[in-house]
């Protein structure tokens, strides 16, 4: 959630083209950009797992951090505040999440998977050149930078963002 440049989304899709290009051949092809995205996927559902592995491990730990007072029992309203403290955190996770999505999106990862793969391969040759993916992410970028001052902040993606649902959704 910081406010990101021109220059760094251009660097960005270099960077990430770079890991997507396993071929090396100067083009990102369907196959390489859903195997990327299947090993990111696979590396995000273990880390959810180790996730839920440590908190199985640390259930003690919850239960004394609940237990304001020490007594060894949960009042309803021990309980209930711990449970606002998750729904809280939980929520800020979820919003940190969204805006690293659509952040990852309008720096240019995204070109690689779906209709953003469709949508960066200007001469549909189902392929993607570094050059079709830095003006795709451009494109984006320049639809995100409201004030058209260079740089994208956490406040305009949140617009853009806003946007996009309200196109979306049904008249």
């Amino acid at each position: 959630m910081k406010t990101v440049t021109r220059d760094e989304v251009v660097a960005h899709v270099r960077d990430m083209f770079a890991k997507l290009d396993t071929n090396r051949d100067g083009f990102v092809m369907k196959a390489e950009a859903e195997a990327a995205h299947q090993r990111m996927a696979g590396a995000m559902h273990e880390r959810r797992a180790e996730r839920i592995a440590r908190r199985g491990a640390n259930a003690g730990a919850a239960f004394d951090r609940l237990d304001v007072n020490k007594d060894g029992y949960l009042t309803r309203q021990e309980f209930d505040a711990g449970r606002q403290l998750r729904q809280e955190r939980r929520a800020m996770v979820m919003q940190q999440g969204r805006m690293a999505g659509m952040m990852r999106m309008h720096a240019g990862m995204g070109f690689g998977h779906g209709r953003m793969f469709e949508a960066a391969d200007v001469n549909k040759d189902g392929r993607v050149s570094l050059q079709e993916a830095t003006a795709a992410a451009l494109q984006h970028f320049d639809a995100g930078d409201l004030n058209h001052d260079g740089r994208l902040t956490p406040e305009e993606r949140m617009q853009m963002r806003q946007q996009l649902r309200a196109q979306r959704r049904p008249a």
